[in-house]
């Protein structure tokens, strides 16, 4: 029987990996994609909530009203200390196995997600946990039909689930029990307690010894940032670590503005920098790594991405970006281990990962694992990018009679890298 000789080059995870902007979330992600507005609150004013109940609804072009959307309000706060994190943190909405939206908080802790038509709505699939910027929807188009009446008037989202996963903390959530009352669920605090035993963080422990100049600058170069005024980011990170020359989250951020313009010596400087500062900040780790990995220096990406895991071994990014490097290295062994890390845990934002299982069992010619990754993606993301070609190649597979079979190869040979 003819085995299949085309590998999933084109439904690769690396092909996805190699577009993007390495930024994760509450590590100075910006949520949104180029060209697009901040899709978290500013701070609120008078300690309540932005948008309260009887906002009006958004207007369009020519001045008719549109239809309602619907507004999900919060906060999130450390369960030590009781206040905000010194950084933005992301949450997400999740309906059924599905992500449907992910913000940031502000400065203060509070978040909004905008449900429904109108220019409002922040849905951004881009600015999930430990995503890479460049996979902007990567797990496809969410359709609100799935989800009650949501773009419909007010949206039913009852057992939908909020989620906050930050490097280090235990996750905390809230199911939605009911319908909102008029345009507006407020769903409370939300917090975060550290996890015994887990070193490293997300949240670095130089943000809270900041002076207020230098936390200014950074406010104005976050929200710089993520209205996508990258020059105007720079000057204000730039002149807060100029006051505060230990401050990591501001190295970490100018960083991630550095490697957005390609100036990729100075963002290794700063992300370098942001580790020197607080050796137990895990973002600059698996930046810095992301960074390696995008100028094929695989070996140096695996080092670093292992002293992120070795602050949190249940990092999804860390254990992904060290599964593809082992990969480009040939170590399919390694490869596998990492990438089975990450299926094993929460990744609705790493979709990807199926594929690079997929490579890697093809490439070790198990063709019946390999199906079943395939068959996994397109079950869960039937409208993802690597769809149309995961399709192609199971069809391939399957038409060959081998996804029954399985003769592993124990000497790999050398992957072709996604186009």
């Amino acid at each position: 029987m003819n085995r299949p000789t085309n590998r999933l080059f084109a439904c690769s995870g690396i092909a996805g990996l190699l577009l993007f902007l390495m930024v994760v979330p509450s590590w100075c992600q910006k949520s949104g994609s180029p060209g697009q507005g901040p899709s978290r609150p500013s701070g609120p004013t008078g300690g309540s909530a932005p948008n309260a109940p009887g906002q009006p609804s958004p207007m369009g072009p020519s001045g008719t009203q549109l239809q309602t959307p619907l507004y999900v309000n919060g906060r999130v706060l450390l369960m030590d200390t009781n206040q905000p994190s010194p950084e933005p943190v992301s949450v997400q909405l999740n309906c059924g196995p599905n992500l449907l939206q992910v913000i940031q908080t502000d400065l203060k802790g509070y978040f909004q997600f905008v449900l429904g038509a109108g220019p409002q709505s922040n849905a951004n699939l881009s600015a999930a946990d430990s995503t890479p910027i460049g996979m902007v929807g990567m797990s496809g188009a969410v359709s609100s039909s799935s989800y009650g009446r949501i773009g419909n008037g007010l949206g039913d989202l009852t057992g939908c689930e909020l989620r906050v996963m930050v490097d280090g903390y235990l996750p905390a959530s809230h199911v939605i029990s009911g319908p909102p009352e008029l345009a507006t669920m407020d769903v409370g605090t939300m917090r975060l307690t550290r996890i015994a035993g887990v070193p490293g963080s997300a949240i670095s422990v130089t943000s809270l010894l900041v002076p207020s100049s230098a936390r200014k600058e950074f406010e104005k170069g976050d929200k710089d940032a993520r209205d996508n005024k990258l020059k105007s980011a720079t000057e204000h990170l730039q002149k807060a670590v100029a006051e505060y020359d230990n401050y990591a989250a501001a190295w970490n951020e100018l960083g991630g503005i550095y490697a957005t313009t390609h100036d990729t010596e100075k963002a290794r400087q700063a992300f370098t920098k942001a580790i020197a500062v607080d050796p137990k900040y895990i973002p600059p780790y698996v930046n810095l790594c992301s960074l390696q990995l995008q100028n094929q220096e695989y070996e140096d990406a695996v080092g670093t991405a292992g002293r992120a895991l070795e602050l949190d071994p249940a990092i999804p990014l860390a254990n992904y970006l060290q599964a593809v490097s082992n990969f480009k290295l040939k170590r399919l062994d390694d490869a596998e281990k990492s990438a089975q890390q990450v299926e094993k845990g929460p990744h609705q934002n790493l979709p990807q990962v199926y594929g690079l299982l997929a490579d890697i069992y093809m490439l070790k010619e198990d063709y019946p694992k390999a199906a079943e990754q395939m068959r996994t993606y397109l079950k869960r993301w039937p409208r993802g990018p690597f769809a149309a070609n995961m399709k192609k190649s199971l069809d391939q597979i399957e038409a060959s009679g081998t996804a029954a079979e399985s003769q592993p190869k124990s000497s790999p040979t050398q992957p072709q890298s996604a186009p």
